[in-house]
C-alpha cells in the first residue's frame, strides 16, 4: 500500500471523512463526559455547569473573530466547536478552581479522545502495510499537518524531517488563540493539548518510536513543539 492510500491522507480536521459510526461514538462520549461531571460536581451542579456553558458560548460566539479569518479559517461551525471546548474548560475552572479543573478535563480527555479521534487515522498495521512504519507515519504526519495550516487552524515550522526523526513547531494554534479571548491562554492545554500526549504515546510507543515535547504555547512556552523519533536496538538511518 502507498501511504497516499491511507484513510484520509491529505486531510486536515475541517476536511477528514468521519467513520460511519460518528454519531454514535459522539453519543458514548457525551453520555461519558456527563457522568464524569456528576461524579465530580454532583447532578445539579453539572446542569449549572452546562448552563454557564451555553451562556458563554453563546457570548463568545458574537465576538469579532476576523482574526481567525485572516489565518484563513471561516468555518463557523467548527469555530463554535473550539469555542464550546474552551468554555467548558473556563466554566470548570470558575466554578472549582484551575488546577482541579485541569485534573477534570484531562481525565475526561483519556476517558473519549481515543474513541472519538482514531477511527480518522491509520492504524499501526496499516501504516507498516507501506513497508515503513515511521517513513510512513512521518510523510502522513506532514501532509494532515499541512492541511491543518491549509485550513488556518495552525502555523507550522519544520525543524527536523530526516529518517531518524520528525520535529515542527506549532507558532500559532486557533484553540490557544480562541483560549486567549476566554482571558487565559492555559485553558486550551487541558482540553485540546494533552490529547496530543494521549494519543500519539499509544500509536507509537507500539513501534520502536516515541513522542517528545517540551512544551505548548498554552504553558507560555514559545512554541508548541512535536518530535517524533525512531529509537530501539539496530536502528540506523538506511534502515
Amino acid at each position: 500500500m502507498r501511504v497516499e492510500d491511507l484513510r484520509n491522507y491529505g486531510k486536515g480536521l475541517l476536511d477528514s471523512e468521519p467513520d460511519p459510526k460518528m454519531i454514535e461514538r459522539e453519543g458514548n462520549i457525551r453520555s461519558i463526559v456527563r457522568q464524569e461531571l456528576e461524579r465530580e460536581l454532583g447532578q445539579t451542579s453539572t446542569m449549572e455547569l452546562m448552563s454557564i456553558v451555553k451562556e458563554e458560548t453563546k457570548h463568545m460566539k458574537t465576538q469579532d473573530w476576523s482574526i481567525l479569518k485572516k489565518r484563513g479559517l471561516s468555518d463557523k461551525r467548527f469555530i463554535e466547536s473550539v469555542i464550546k471546548r474552551i468554555a467548558l474548560m473556563k466554566a470548570l475552572s470558575d466554578i472549582v478552581g484551575v488546577e482541579k479543573a485541569s485534573a477534570i478535563q484531562c481525565r475526561l480527555v483519556e476517558k473519549t479522545i481515543w474513541e472519538l479521534m482514531s477511527p480518522m487515522w491509520p492504524s499501526v498495521d496499516e501504516y507498516k502495510s507501506c513497508g515503513n512504519f515511521f517513513e510512513a507515519f512521518r510523510e502522513y504526519s506532514k501532509a494532515t499537518m499541512t492541511a491543518n495550516v491549509r485550513a488556518g487552524l495552525h502555523d507550522m515550522e519544520i525543524v527536523e524531517d530526516s529518517p531518524a526523526a520528525l520535529a515542527y513547531n506549532i507558532k500559532y494554534c486557533v484553540w490557544h488563540e480562541v483560549a486567549k479571548w476566554f482571558g487565559n491562554p492555559y485553558l486550551c492545554y487541558p482540553s485540546t493539548c494533552y490529547g496530543d500526549e494521549v494519543t500519539i504515546p499509544r500509536v507509537l510507543d507500539k513501534t520502536g518510536c516515541r513522542f517528545k515535547r517540551a512544551g505548548t504555547l498554552a504553558q507560555g512556552a514559545p512554541v508548541c513543539d512535536f518530535r517524533y523519533e525512531r529509537i530501539g536496538e539496530g536502528f540506523s538511518p538506511g534502515r
